[in-house]
């Protein structure tokens, strides 16, 4: 009996195997988080750029909301681009203001995720005073 336990606890076959089964979960899950990451990164500095360039336009009295359109590429707008127009020590200046969606990943266990990014530029009005 002694050695058919000894032969048994000895035996490590299949031992990389059950612990690549419980490792592979975790690994999926940090390829899914890093991903997650760069897609919300990826979202900050279009969201910013669109802001920008929304605001080079409005600056000049161009059309702000193509110009915001055309540089948010791969993400959703929430709601139409805001323009304000107002006034400080330096003078005029226009305010653009952009909100976009997060995209997420879509897994089973996280949903309803809805996320937005805000993002406003100001830049000195050239343009006609109202």
């Amino acid at each position: 009996m002694r050695k058919i336990i000894k032969r048994y606890t000895g035996n490590e076959k299949g031992s990389q195997t059950i612990e690549f089964v419980a490792i592979f979960p975790l690994l999926i899950f940090a390829i899914f988080f890093v991903w997650q990451v760069s897609l919300v990164a990826y979202a900050l500095v279009v969201t910013e750029a669109a802001a920008r360039d929304g605001a080079r336009a409005a600056a000049v009295e161009g059309d702000y909301v193509q110009a915001v359109e055309n540089s948010a590429v791969g993400l959703q707008l929430a709601g139409t681009p805001t323009r304000s127009i107002g006034s400080s020590g330096y003078g005029e200046e226009v305010t653009v203001t952009v909100v976009t969606k997060v995209p997420f990943i879509q897994m089973p266990i996280l949903n309803n995720l809805d996320q937005n990014i805000t993002r406003s530029v100001t830049m000195p009005y050239e343009g006609e005073s109202d």
